[in-house]
């Protein structure tokens, strides 16, 4: 028999209740006025939500991030602010609180000597997990994806990646990034030894080319770093191709809070496609992940995708497939299969992430630097080496949609995209699948880009592409179709 939730009625009351959350009958909220409860919640009952002070200008001060879940008998006392990130997992009979009573003079029951302090915070990261019984209380922060054991009694801060148990708990395990493993640690100099070794070996680099466009690395940044944090297991590496606007000014006020933010400036320009090129060898991340400045990372990603990375840390690439947001992770192997799944959105940079154990086995990484698709170049240059790959559809980024420029349209989709197949014909990619791949792209990707441009009068350079067309597709049997449709793009805006 099903346990009915909340009445609308008293949800309403709430100081926030997020679409598709459900909250059982039969527990106890008191205050909902000072409770924020975020999407796709989920508390079983029986539940004690109690805010001990009702200060309604510091209101909320219980706080329940998207996708949490718990199971009976969770307790929450706030006095000035608990907070639990998104997506955490509480198991029955949880105590969380911020504060507790005084016990002096020891002549008289605590209960009647006040609380303890009324400016503490409890803050539990975004995917920690949280074991039956456990109690947490006082001014601390659980970070991102750690673990309390059951039956734990916490007390004080836990690092991101950490597993805790005991009374009080200590570290018993930190995660390793490099081995995909949880190593064990016998002591807090332990604990702390090998979490330094994580911060100089993260799971992932965010690596950023940026050139004039502050605005844009703002949004980006602030996208990035609110959801990772100082957390070890993530780098972000500005390259600066010698900006003459305020980018050196907004990264330096991100740099003040956040330690995993690093940065360099070219003393000139040195182009798009190196400075490329030259951020993703800095990262020291065993997963190196291209940024362009102007996609912005949707809340509630960059977790679930550093998952991905520890659970298929063998693959040598991991394409982001943003036009299919159904969420499926899949594995293949080999360039056919690639080629098939990713088509030309292998080009996209924001999409591309490499492991840099093999990135760095590639003998000539900079052989189609000048083509403004070098980074489809290496990751085939990769899965020659280490077949395995994986996709992740999920739509992570919203887009600046600033108008493509600095290089002709025609030469890029046409001349580097053909050219780079064909370096691989025979060597991972046989005629049948690049002539197949070619249909599909013109087709499904380049002319609906084209009209695009043309259409929108975007300042994409489109000069002489027709006659690039031509030289790539003249032997195709759909090849005096497909430049019909082109001319009547072209024909269409100039007409009007």
């Amino acid at each position: 028999m099903s346990v009915p939730n909340l009445h609308p009625d008293f949800t309403a009351r709430f100081h926030h209740f997020g679409e598709n959350s459900n909250i059982q009958d039969g527990g106890q909220i008191y205050c909902p006025e000072g409770v924020y409860i975020g999407k796709n919640v989920s508390i079983r009952a029986h539940y004690y939500f109690n805010i001990v002070t009702e200060d309604i200008e510091t209101y909320p001060k219980i706080i329940i991030g998207d996708g949490c879940t718990s199971n009976p008998g969770f307790i929450i006392s706030a006095t000035n602010y608990v907070e639990l990130g998104p997506h955490v997992e509480i198991d029955s009979n949880v105590f969380i609180s911020d504060t507790g009573h005084h016990f002096r003079p020891v002549d008289n029951l605590a209960l009647s000597q006040g609380i303890g302090a009324n400016r503490n915070r409890v803050y539990i990261g975004e995917g920690t997990s949280i074991g039956e019984g456990a109690v947490i209380i006082g001014n601390l922060r659980i970070g991102k994806g750690s673990i309390v054991r059951p039956h734990s009694f916490v007390e004080c801060d836990i690092p991101d990646y950490c597993i805790v148990a005991g009374t009080p708990a200590r570290i018993m395990q930190v995660y390793d990034p490099e081995s995909g493993n949880w190593i064990d640690v016998k002591n807090e100099e332990e604990a702390n030894k090998r979490i330094s070794i994580r911060r100089l070996q993260p799971l992932m680099s965010i690596c950023l080319p940026t050139y004039n466009r502050a605005a844009n690395l703002d949004h980006c940044l602030h996208a990035i770093l609110t959801q990772v944090g100082n957390n070890e297991l993530v780098e972000v590496i500005v390259s600066d191709n010698a900006s003459t606007d305020a980018t050196p000014q907004v990264v330096a006020k991100y740099r003040e809070q956040y330690r995993n933010l690093m940065y360099f400036r070219n003393e000139e320009n040195i182009g798009a496609d190196r400075n490329i090129f030259q951020v993703m060898f800095k990262g020291a991340g065993k997963f190196i992940k291209l940024q362009g400045d102007d996609d912005y990372q949707i809340e509630g990603t960059l977790l679930p995708l550093l998952n991905v990375l520890q659970k298929h840390g063998d693959c040598g690439v991991v394409h982001v497939n943003v036009h299919n947001n159904d969420g499926q992770v899949y594995l293949n192997e080999g360039l056919p299969h690639f080629l098939a799944a990713t088509s030309i959105m292998s080009t996209f940079i924001t999409g591309t992430i490499l492991r840099r154990e093999d990135l760095l086995r590639v003998d000539t990484p900079e052989h189609f630097l000048d083509s403004s698709f070098n980074q489809m170049y290496i990751q085939y240059a990769i899965l020659q080496h280490n077949p395995r790959f994986c996709i992740i559809n999920r739509s992570m980024y919203r887009f600046a949609a600033n108008d493509p420029s600095g290089y002709n349209f025609g030469n890029v989709v046409f001349r580097s995209y053909q050219s780079i197949l064909n370096y691989f014909l025979g060597n991972g990619l046989s005629e049948q699948d690049i002539r197949i791949d070619k249909h599909l792209v013109l087709y499904n990707k380049i002319i609906p880009w084209f009209h695009d441009i043309i259409q929108n009068r975007k300042k994409t350079n489109t000069d002489g592409f027709e006659d690039i067309f031509s030289q790539f597709y003249k032997d195709e049997p759909y090849f005096e179709q497909a430049l019909q449709w082109i001319r009547s793009i072209r024909a269409s805006v100039s007409a009007s």
